[in-house]
């Protein structure tokens, strides 16, 4: 793929309506492609805010409901898909929109982390069984040795942790310090950050979790279940599905698993906003903003075409 395309990135914490805007200004000039852990996950709709269908109908969506739940999917293989969208997308004569909240798949995709040494098949699985036998073990191990890469992670994103952690013990660097060091970027984004007061996303954020117990996502987590989808798969570590999860092995009373479900991931979006201001480029823009972005992302635009 040819590093110079421009693409536009919006980013921000959960809950923050990066969704609606990103459909309302792409519509008729872009296509958007999900950089978010679990909505590439099939099967798993109610808990991770996947695009409604009439979102779907109005602006064609990637990289949603990809992979079954025991996939481990990585940000290396977030990258490749995401950088054969983008291709397609400008075979299209569109613009690639990439919208969502996981951090490190936004650097996977705007970075080329080529001296990070590759996997070590043998080594993954020992801190994935590790993992299965300490819960929390793994994050624990990294806050000590990369905490900024910790910080950036929810303590249940296994995939990272373990990749994160496999990077620092092959190469005896963090790293953080190989994003840093990043070479030539694949893409030259536009960086658009979708805030608002922390209060106000909070109060969405409840307001979210309880419509996603609404539509049934303790019913979707009890059928991944009789599936044979558990805790050991990262799909079912994320927001929502670890908790009732524990809810139904009798760990926690409903009322409790709805409690931590909310404040878990509001934890999270405050961990979000804590990696998104480290961005020095980005444009921040309140939600309801769509006329101004849409104008910031046209004028990016029209610069490429000039130079073309």
């Amino acid at each position: 793929m040819d590093a110079s395309k421009k693409v536009v990135f919006i980013f921000g914490p959960t809950g923050v309506g990066k969704t609606e805007l990103a459909v309302r200004v792409a519509a008729d000039i872009g296509e958007i492609i999900s950089v978010d852990s679990m909505q590439v996950y099939r099967g798993l709709d109610c808990g991770t805010a996947k695009p409604a269908k009439a979102q779907l109908k109005k602006v064609k969506h990637h990289l949603v409901s990809i992979v079954p739940p025991d996939f481990r999917f990585s940000a290396g293989d977030f990258r490749r898909r995401a950088l054969s969208a983008i291709d397609e997308i400008y075979l299209r004569k569109k613009i690639p929109f990439l919208v969502g909240g996981t951090g490190l798949y936004f650097r996977a995709l705007e970075y080329n982390l080529s001296g990070a040494p590759d996997a070590d098949t043998g080594l993954r699985n020992r801190l994935y069984q590790e993992d299965e036998q300490h819960k929390g073990a793994l994050y624990r191990r990294l806050q000590d040795v990369d905490p900024e890469t910790a910080a950036s992670l929810h303590p249940n994103d296994t995939v990272r942790i373990v990749r994160a952690l496999e990077v620092c013990i092959l190469s005896g660097r963090k790293f953080s310090d190989f994003i840093r060091e990043s070479g030539e970027s694949n893409v030259t984004p536009l960086k658009v950050g979708i805030t608002m007061d922390r209060h106000t996303v909070y109060e969405r954020i409840e307001r979210r979790c309880m419509s996603m117990i609404g539509r049934g996502l303790h019913r979707e987590v009890y059928r991944l279940l009789q599936d044979g989808y558990d805790e050991r798969y990262p799909s079912m570590k994320g927001l929502g599905y670890s908790h009732f999860i524990q809810y139904y092995k009798g760990c926690r009373s409903y009322s409790e698993t709805v409690r931590l479900f909310v404040r878990d991931t509001k934890r999270y979006a405050k961990r979000q906003f804590t990696w998104f201001r480290r961005e020095e480029d980005a444009l921040w823009f309140e939600p309801v903003e769509h006329r101004r972005v849409k104008d910031c992302i046209e004028s990016f635009m029209d610069v490429h075409k000039e130079g073309a």
